[in-house]
């Protein structure tokens, strides 16, 4: 869906020359506002091919605040920064001119009747994933002969 509407992805941020522009979606995995920052925001956004590294200057955080804080799905339209001199490893950042909130693309994944077909979804994909499953019976290893009882001494 996202292709048809001519958006890009994590993979080509490390393939476009430094100073291309692009339109990357991406769920949000993290914001972060560090007070030494001076009201940059960096965002840490994922795709199925990786993550990508927004950086969201003050005057598109104001502008775009409501994307930056509600938003679960967002298009980041920005210029691609690579740091290679300076950095150990080169460093890639997508600095951000606007934020779109698509998060209304999420609500059409999944289409449930009332609490109990939702809980029947919420069954059948994540099953029982806090609970710790036993091996079966045979398979495991002999269990450790016990140690003896310590020896105190007085």
């Amino acid at each position: 869906m996202l292709d048809r509407l001519g958006l890009g992805d994590t993979r080509q941020l490390g393939r476009l020359r430094p100073g291309s522009s692009i339109r990357l979606p991406g769920l949000v995995l993290m914001r972060q506002r560090p007070g030494s920052a001076k009201g940059i925001v960096f965002m840490t956004v994922e795709d199925e091919y990786g993550v990508g590294n927004l950086v969201v200057y003050t005057d598109v955080s104001t502008r775009d605040r409501a994307a930056l804080v509600a938003g679960r799905l967002l298009v980041a339209e920005g210029r691609i920064e690579r740091e290679v001199e300076r950095a150990e490893v080169p460093i890639t950042h997508l600095l951000v001119r606007r934020l779109i909130d698509r998060s209304d693309l999420l609500n059409g994944l999944v289409v449930v009747d009332g609490p109990e077909a939702a809980a029947e979804l919420a069954e059948r994909t994540l099953g029982r994933a806090d609970e710790v499953r036993r091996p079966e019976p045979g398979s495991r290893r002999a269990p450790k002969a016990k140690l003896p009882g310590s020896r105190d001494f007085r």
